[in-house]
């Protein structure tokens, strides 16, 4: 690809990104992204045959890269579980939800695209991967570590799980400061599992 056209190429995804933040992919035009990129239709849709293709081009690197690595945490709990105390699980949650919260806001434009702005792409639905690999993994944990012979319900595995991962869109899509998501996030760290404790325990 030469200078020229990465340039080209480059401010075309500028314009995108602007146009999905404020627009949403669904009401995103364009024509309007052509026009802020200074190119013609036919010259953008020589880099990007369509707005799906241009959204993805903003979200998928880091969104796939986020899936994958958090699927190897949990893979890596599992295969370990057998040695693993409840106070190592602890730890690795924490520090689980504290690399999760860190990559995001490395690619803090990318996530905000995906939790607020996604809508009729395919990305629309990466929140409910995410929760679902967690909801798996809550399962297994819990009938690991469970002493009353108690099963939790699946349903209230599926809201905790949901429910943890609002905690990250909200601070992503109230546009918090890392310093401010993170004493968020310790706070629901805390609470959740003192949660867990008492149903475990």
């Amino acid at each position: 690809m030469s200078m020229n056209s990465q340039m080209t190429r480059t401010r075309i995804l500028e314009c995108a990104k602007q146009e999905f933040m404020e627009c949403g992919y669904q009401s995103a035009n364009i024509r309007r992204i052509a026009q802020g990129a200074d190119v013609t239709t036919g010259a953008m849709y020589n880099h990007f045959s369509n707005k799906a293709v241009l959204f993805d081009a903003l979200v998928q690197a880091p969104a796939e890269e986020m899936l994958d690595r958090f699927r190897k945490i949990h893979t890596d709990v599992k295969a370990a579980l057998p040695k693993l105390t409840f106070v190592h699980m602890k730890e690795t949650a924490y520090s689980g939800t504290d690399w999760m919260l860190e990559y995001v806001y490395a690619h803090f434009e990318a996530f905000r695209l995906i939790f607020c702005r996604s809508e009729g792409t395919r990305w629309a639905s990466y929140l409910e991967e995410l929760i679902a690999v967690e909801e798996h993994a809550y399962r297994i944990y819990c009938d690991a570590f469970g002493k009353s012979g108690r099963r939790i319900e699946n349903m209230f595995l599926h809201i905790n799980a949901t429910s943890g991962f609002q905690y990250l869109v909200e601070c992503v899509s109230h546009d918090l400061p890392y310093e401010q998501a993170v004493a968020v996030l310790d706070s629901a760290k805390r609470f959740s599992m003192a949660g867990w404790e008492e149903l475990l325990r």
